[in-house]
């Protein structure tokens, strides 16, 4: 997993904080051999649509004021579809 200590916590409090829920890290940034990347964050989360939208802004803004301005892809799953990418990070994903 290519994410230091720091960001790891950072990202989870953050998940705490804005979702109430875990988060997972997917895509790139979770393997080794591989370099660069953003970083693919998914959260599964029982809220509604328009709620998602509003904790998912502060999570970025507050990410970017605490980690620096990264490319950060934040995939929030409130359980009204199946998508293929919620699959993928679901299967791949590693919680932090």
């Amino acid at each position: 997993m290519r994410l230091d200590s720091e960001t790891r916590r950072e990202i989870r409090d953050a998940a705490q904080r804005f979702f109430g829920a875990e988060v997972y890290l997917f895509g790139s940034r979770t393997d080794d051999s591989r370099k660069g990347g953003d970083i693919d964050l998914y959260i599964e989360v029982p809220m509604s649509a328009d709620e998602a939208v509003r904790a998912r802004m502060a999570m970025l803004g507050h990410l970017y004021s605490r980690i620096g301005e990264r490319k950060i892809d934040l995939v929030v799953n409130t359980g009204g579809e199946d998508r293929a990418i919620f699959r993928e990070a679901r299967q791949q994903g590693h919680k932090l």
